[in-house]
């Protein structure tokens, strides 16, 4: 072989190296630039709380309630629920109070919580409180149906501690 094929060799195996490190790079590159998923483990704490007042007298089954997110649910360095987040539960229990000291109840259940980008994640969480209680000699003395028990009140800004459900999984936009 002469040097001019030596030459011409050379160069052809330097355009194949540089070419397999740019087709590498541009894979590095794309994988960097494609969402990875993040993990949202099961029982981490969502804390809300309540928008509005809640109560046995004025609130129906199966109306929606509000609630707000009040600290942000991060992985890493990414913001997967920012604080005042909307959250929906939904009245599942109510009776007013009556007679006899019957105190009111309400019960409030939170079946998700619904990440920056839209997705669901599956939540438990229950808010359940009963109106007081009369003193037991006035309740059951001849005036004691006469005596309405209290109504179960939440007033708004209390604090529900939520939990997921599951592991979920969301795919991130950071980039």
């Amino acid at each position: 072989m002469n040097l001019k094929s030596y030459i011409v060799l050379a160069s052809l195996i330097i355009v194949m190296i540089m070419a397999s490190v740019a087709s590498a790079s541009a894979d590095e590159t794309a994988t960097a630039s494609m969402p990875q998923d993040l993990l949202i483990a099961k029982g981490t704490i969502i804390k809300v709380q309540t928008v509005d007042t809640i109560s046995s007298q004025k609130n129906k089954h199966n109306e929606k309630v509000h609630f707000r997110v009040i600290e942000d649910i991060t992985v890493g360095d990414v913001t997967v629920v920012p604080v005042n987040t909307d959250v929906e539960g939904v009245i599942t229990k109510v009776k007013k109070a009556g007679p006899w000291g019957r105190s009111g109840q309400i019960e409030v259940v939170i079946s998700e919580v619904k990440s920056k980008d839209g997705h669901s994640l599956p939540v438990t969480g229950m808010l359940r409180l009963y109106g007081d209680k009369p003193n037991i000699l006035i309740k059951y003395s001849l005036v004691g149906g006469f005596i309405k028990g209290k109504e179960a009140v939440v007033k708004a800004g209390v604090e529900v501690n939520l939990q997921i459900k599951e592991d979920t999984k969301i795919a991130s936009n950071k980039r």
